[in-house]
């Protein structure tokens, strides 16, 4: 009975699983901006110019796994944001990111570069990784991020891949901006329970290579 079950898991993963052994590999273009205490508030705001490398993994027409590179410099300044009290503070920094990071991307509608009719879909992700950024002191410094965001892809040309996506990267630390809490000084008011975030925003152009699986699956 044991070995019957076993059987049916395994034919069930093999016939619903292995859509496809087909990669996704291209390049990312757009912009990125900060979320912290200096600057603008905006979720999203691209102001500084974002490149970037991407590869999936397409297991399934529905998820893919994905990893990434990405590069930006980003920035803030208190002379451009809203609020009154940070215009009076009229603080700025600048700082460049690197940043690497590993995840899944699940497709709302069935989806491949390679296969008749999935041509199109909405999706969201979730990933992990590291980032590489300045510090205060001309060195540099690691941290964990979270990125998590949504995007629309198509076909452009047989295996040629063409999307837009927004994705919102939470760090676990307050040193971005170059600004640490200082609890003595007078003139720096940073919250010390406000981590950074930042956002990518831009375009994904991918092309397809690899041998397509034998997907048999409904779903």
């Amino acid at each position: 009975m044991m070995k019957k079950i076993v059987f049916v898991i395994l034919i069930s993963f093999f016939s619903t699983g292995l859509f496809s052994q087909i990669n996704e590999a291209g390049i990312f273009a757009g912009g990125s901006n900060y979320i912290g205490d200096i600057g603008r508030t905006n979720f999203i705001y691209p102001n500084s110019f974002a490149i970037g490398a991407i590869y999936k993994w397409n297991m399934h027409p529905h998820y893919s796994i994905r990893a990434n590179y990405k590069y930006s410099k980003i920035s803030g300044s208190d002379s451009q944001s809203s609020n009154s009290f940070r215009k009076y503070r009229d603080l700025s920094f600048t700082n460049d990111i690197h940043e690497i990071t590993l995840g899944i991307e699940y497709h709302f509608f069935k989806y491949s570069l390679g296969k008749v009719g999935f041509t199109h879909t909405p999706y969201v992700f979730f990933e992990a990784g590291t980032v590489n950024y300045g510090t205060l002191d001309d060195g540099r410094s690691f941290n964990f991020t979270m990125p998590f965001g949504a995007g629309y892809k198509t076909i452009l040309a047989p295996n040629v891949g063409i999307g837009f996506e927004t994705g919102f990267r939470y760090t676990f630390k307050d040193d971005i901006d170059g600004y640490p809490y200082d609890p003595l000084s007078e003139n720096i008011q940073i919250n010390p329970n406000n981590n950074d975030w930042y956002v990518f925003t831009g375009i994904t152009l991918v092309f397809a290579f690899g041998r397509e699986g034998c997907y048999t699956g409904s779903f």
